[in-house]
């Protein structure tokens, strides 16, 4: 076979002498090294304890508490007066509480807090999170498997949005209305109100989630600890209560009740609202910061109070109408109402910004189209801001709340698709356990036990469909529809480009195109521009066997002895006659899978720079284009930009450079998260400066290619209207959001859109 040509250009400096030419693995694995020093991150988020680093351990829990446990810590003041429509007995209300207590130590405490909350993805946590761990090469399942375990991510995705319109509209009414406790009068003023106050929610977003959770943070360590003193002072008047503290009131209420029990189980249900939140937010603080936030400060709080709002019943059952309220000593009731308002406000934030973490890694797994994403912190990967999604929910969230116009008419609806997401949550983490974790199964059977109590709660929320729940679901179901069309638009698009689009091996490029010998761009009567002139010294890589799917980033290639040194020469020219490129033997055909044709292009004096996003291969646009025009730019350059997991990178670690033959060059850019507008001419203006590439100092002589891919729906066969509607919703959405590379500012008279039409069926 013969040899391929892999030129790896290592940083030019002009006190070098030609002896101490660089490592021929430099470039190789400069790339792996800055991903390994950009890791950290993920460690600072998923690991941080009060041990490694205390100051940014609890200035993450403060954050935790002003924008995660909002949900679960309102839940106080509507959850009993769901449960309790009539005056309870002393028992009844001994075995309510009971019921929330232990909800809130099963769920919470064991099932999220100690064990959900070890499975994140890379510092991310929610569905999308299970399913990465799920589908990730390693995983030994089969790609239709993987598909299946992505769409049940899609439906769970799909189903805490629906909760996310609810959430908002159901804390701040109920907030809200405690001002008619005590002035029935401004009832009607409850509504507007409410609606200010969400679109002033709504509006701060903007802020970013670190701002939020400074600002909120210590009003709800106040309302936390307000929480905790109301319901102390409560339970001295009726220690009784703490008998709720034995699992068998809770299993004896049941037994009693029956039927009456079982439809009070969607109201205990509301106890524990906000737990896909909290796991869906776990990108933006970290694991132990959410788990200290929980067991120190929330958990207390509303426990207690639960405990101190049945003793008032218990010694006062008329008071069930609203038992929160009633609770709290009449000189402290309008502060109170400021403070739960305030409060309930907060407990909003938890769902928008979970809602947020959810988009941002259905788009990482093509389940949702290309939103914009603006990173709000320079710490913390997982803090992002959505404005879209932001505002779908803002306007979502006034309908309900002009829909159902109360509190208890939303609460009514309220948990239905918020249960369905702990189900599959449960059964995604087990299947994690065994197919990613390789768990024995008499550590994974346990955890049926809380599939079992998933399970029951469900069917009693349920029951809330008819009057109410199927606002949530008709939501839902309208995120799925467009996260689906999506989904399956993209996996036949890849499917058509794999079998129609042709790529070619970069290592074999420069053969295909005639253009491996040195003179292949010079030419002697052309005037030349005063472009810098490239001059390489390295060693060359001579290996033979093709390409594995690996990245080549990850290849460690063997050098094969002392090799010789090449000086490559580079220069733009015009005037460059018709260059006719000669057939490649069958031999090299055979060998490298290379199509048997001439190919007759025209060399323009021009740089081209193609975006792509393979590390081996050319793009389909750059195929599309030397198919169509029959042209090879003078000097190719191949840019592959690519995001890691820091919020910026120097300019010094920022490329690798690689040169497949004369004038043929890969660029990997390097960028961080929080990096916005990158414009591709300063990319190579750096590798100009940096790798002495020779880029003109004119940006209108570089020309940017991007693909431009047109979606047709094929009409063919009597029932290909069963796959035909979501692909005409895709080709609308892919018009919309045609997919270009995130966060680059392209200049509109430098840049190319090559056509790409996809013929899909």
């Amino acid at each position: 076979m013969l040899p391929r040509l892999v030129v790896d250009i290592s940083k030019n400096d002009s006190n070098r002498q030609e002896e101490s030419a660089p490592s021929p693995n430099l470039i190789r694995t400069a790339v792996s090294k800055i991903k390994q020093s950009t890791n950290d991150d993920h460690v600072l988020v998923s690991e941080i304890t009060p041990c490694k680093n205390p100051k940014l351990f609890f200035s993450l829990t403060l954050r935790a508490l002003g924008v995660i446990f909002g949900d679960i810590g309102t839940s106080p003041l509507y959850v009993v007066n769901t449960i309790f429509t009539y005056q309870p007995t002393e028992s009844q209300c001994i075995g309510a509480i009971s019921l929330i207590i232990w909800s809130l130590i099963v769920s919470v405490c064991l099932k999220y807090a100690t064990f959900i909350l070890i499975a994140d993805n890379h510092g991310e946590g929610g569905t999308f999170a299970l399913c990465g761990l799920l589908t990730d090469e390693k995983v030994k399942l089969s790609p239709k498997v993987k598909r299946g375990i992505t769409l049940i991510a899609l439906v769970a995705a799909a189903m805490l949005l629906g909760d996310g319109a609810l959430t908002p509209a159901v804390s701040v009414l109920s907030a809200v209305e405690g001002v008619a406790v005590e002035a029935s009068q401004l009832n009607s003023w409850v509504v507007p109100i409410s609606i200010i106050i969400i679109v002033l929610l709504f509006l701060a977003q903007r802020w970013g989630t670190s701002r939020i959770g400074v600002a909120f943070g210590p009003i709800m360590v106040c309302w936390f600890v307000t929480l905790f003193i109301i319901g102390i002072w409560r339970i001295t008047y009726k220690p009784s209560i703490l008998k709720a503290f034995n699992p068998w009131e809770a299993f004896d209420y049941l037994l009693i009740e029956k039927t009456r029990g079982f439809y009070q189980i969607g109201g205990v249900f509301l106890s524990v609202t906000g737990l896909e939140a909290l796991y869906a937010d776990l990108g933006h603080f970290g694991r132990w910061p959410v788990r200290a936030a929980w067991f120190f400060v929330v958990f207390p709080g509303v426990l207690f109070n639960y405990l101190g709002q049945g003793a008032l019943l218990i010694v006062d059952p008329s008071l069930v109408d609203n038992p929160f309220y009633h609770a709290v000593p009449n000189w402290f009731h309008w502060p109170m109402v400021v403070l739960a308002t305030v409060a309930t406000i907060i407990a909003s934030q938890a769902i928008i910004t979970g809602s947020f973490s959810l988009v941002s890694q259905a788009i990482g797994m093509e389940c949702s189209v290309p939103v914009k994403i603006y990173h709000t912190s320079k710490t913390i990967i997982g803090q992002i801001y959505i404005p879209t999604i932001n505002y779908i929910l803002m306007i979502l969230t006034i309908i309900i709340i002009i829909g159902f116009g109360t509190n208890a008419s939303i609460t009514n609806a309220y948990g239905v698709t918020v249960c369905t997401v702990m189900v599959f949550t449960t059964i995604l983490y087990m299947c994690v356990m065994h197919y990613t974790w390789h768990k024995p199964w008499y550590m994974i059977l346990p955890f049926g036990l809380f599939l079992i109590i998933d399970g029951y709660t469900w069917a009693s929320n349920a029951t809330k469909i008819p009057t109410g729940g199927w606002v949530a679901v008709v939501i839902a179901t309208g995120f799925f529809i467009f996260g689906f069309c999506w989904f399956f638009g993209q996996l036949n698009l890849r499917r058509f480009l794999k079998i129609h689009s042709q790529t070619t091996s970069l290592h074999t490029l420069a053969l295909r195109l005639g253009l491996s010998e040195s003179n292949t761009r010079q030419n002697s009567n052309s005037s030349v521009n005063d472009l810098p002139i490239i001059s390489t010294a390295s060693r060359i890589d001579f290996h033979d066997e093709i390409d594995s799917e690996s990245d080549d980033d990850d290849i460690d290639v063997k050098n094969k002895g002392s090799l010789p040194k090449v000086a490559s020469q580079v220069r733009l020219v015009e005037n460059v006659p018709i260059k006719r490129a000669s057939a490649i033997s069958s031999y090299i055909h055979e060998q490298n899978n290379i199509p048997n044709h001439t190919i007759s292009a025209v060399i323009t004096p021009c740089v081209g720079c193609f975006l792509t996003s393979s590390t081996k291969h050319t793009p389909h646009v750059f195929e599309n284009y030397l198919t169509r025009t029959r042209s090879v730019p003078q000097v190719i350059i191949f840019l592959r930009i690519e995001h890691i997991k820091s919020s910026t990178i120097e300019d010094d670690r920022r490329l690798a450079v690689k040169q497949y033959g004369e004038g043929i060059f890969h660029l990997t850019a390097l960028y961080g998260y929080s990096e916005n507008r990158i414009k591709p001419f300063d990319i190579l203006t750096l590798a100009r400066t940096q790798f002495n590439l020779p880029i003109p100092d004119d940006e209108s002589k570089v020309t940017i290619f991007t693909p431009n891919e047109t979606i047709k729906v094929s009409t063919v066969g009597w029932a290909s209207w069963i796959r035909r509607w979501p692909l005409y919703l895709y080709a609308i959405l892919k018009s919309l959001y045609p997919g270009a590379a995130v966060n680059i500012k392209l200049a509109p008279e430098n840049t190319i859109n090559i056509g790409i039409l996809a013929k899909l069926k």
